[in-house]
């Protein structure tokens, strides 16, 4: 990003990145154009330590039963030779609206995970424990439309 604005082809730019599994979250804002003079860098950090004016859903660490859920986010770690390697899920659960975090169950949701061509955020499945963990499952598809 810092090369895209020095040579010009840009005059700001966003980077976003995460890290620790996704616990945690990092933003960084680039300008190629200096702040301006009338505005003065803020002497305390703009944003409380902890936000308490906005709910946050519950999460349940460990999912009881096999139930139906819904992906509200993911991602998907790769190997050093780029194949994938395992699926973090962010989800919620359709009876009661709680989030949960899982791995996916089987290869063929890992695959459909990692496609190219079509999202997978909103897309249904079902979620259960292990014990140890949360694994997701995509539902199936049908081929066809009647």
């Amino acid at each position: 990003m810092t090369r895209q604005l020095r040579a010009r082809k840009g005059r700001h730019g966003l980077i976003l990145a995460n890290g620790g599994v996704m616990t945690y979250q990092h933003v960084l804002c680039l300008s190629a154009s200096p702040r301006r003079e009338d505005l003065p860098y803020p002497d305390k950090a703009p944003l409380p330590e902890v936000i308490t004016d906005v709910p946050s859903p519950t999460v349940d660490a460990i999912v009881k039963g096999e139930q139906d859920a819904v992906i509200e986010t993911y991602t998907v770690e790769y190997k050093r030779d780029n194949t994938p390697l395992r699926a973090y899920i962010v989800g919620r659960l359709k009876s009661n609206g709680h989030r949960f975090v899982a791995n996916h169950e089987n290869e063929e949701t890992l695959r459909q995970l990692c496609s190219g061509t079509e999202e997978r955020i909103g897309r249904a499945g079902r979620v259960k424990s292990d014990g140890q963990r949360n694994l997701f499952v995509l539902k199936r598809e049908m081929a066809g439309k009647l």
